[in-house]
């Protein structure tokens, strides 16, 4: 009897071990240490790549700025859900939240376009550049990065298509963040 209940018991454990093993990637180990536990991070330079495991199979990617949720970090590689399941995301793709600059008023990195009274808010190649496009009030940018006045900003819904998802520097005095 102890033989059958012992051999059950034996049994149970591998098919729960085995089933942990194919339910979590290799390379995610609870034991490892998080740099970036339960954070938010902006993918800023898509299309930026998903993978199974670090440098492995692509689950999907990133086609626009936006921000994911991150869980934990192995060797420059961030553990993300942005695919609906656990992937990893390279440290060159993101950029984390808490760069944002204190005062900023970014927290989740996104801007409405807000208290223009005539004309549009340029965007520009450079902090006081020359503008290759203008937003509206109400429009949508991502923060990136940047010091107040000026923020480096993806444009999520500009005025027209040809705007959206251009890269450029507009003043921060124009926008509501986040």
């Amino acid at each position: 009897m102890n033989t059958i209940l012992s051999t059950t018991i034996k049994t149970a454990l591998i098919s729960t071990t085995a089933l942990a093993g194919l339910l979590l990637p290799n390379a995610i180990k609870p034991e490892t240490p998080a740099v970036a536990q339960n954070s938010i991070a902006v993918v800023y330079a898509p299309p930026s790549n998903v993978r199974a495991t670090p440098n492995g199979r692509i689950i999907c990617s990133v086609r626009r700025v936006s921000t994911i949720n991150i869980y934990g970090e192995n060797n420059g590689w961030y553990v993300t859900d942005a695919c609906g399941t656990m992937g990893y995301i390279h440290h060159s793709q993101i950029s984390f939240q808490s760069n944002v600059h204190t005062g900023s008023g970014v927290r989740a990195g996104l801007c409405y376009v807000t208290n223009l009274r005539t004309g549009q808010l340029a965007v520009r190649h450079s902090p006081g550049g020359s503008s290759f496009a203008g937003l509206n009030n109400g429009n949508t940018v991502q923060y990136i990065r940047g010091n107040h006045p000026w923020y480096l900003v993806t444009v999520i819904n500009g005025p027209n298509s040809a705007v959206n998802n251009r890269t450029g520097w507009v003043n921060a005095n124009y926008l509501d963040c986040y």
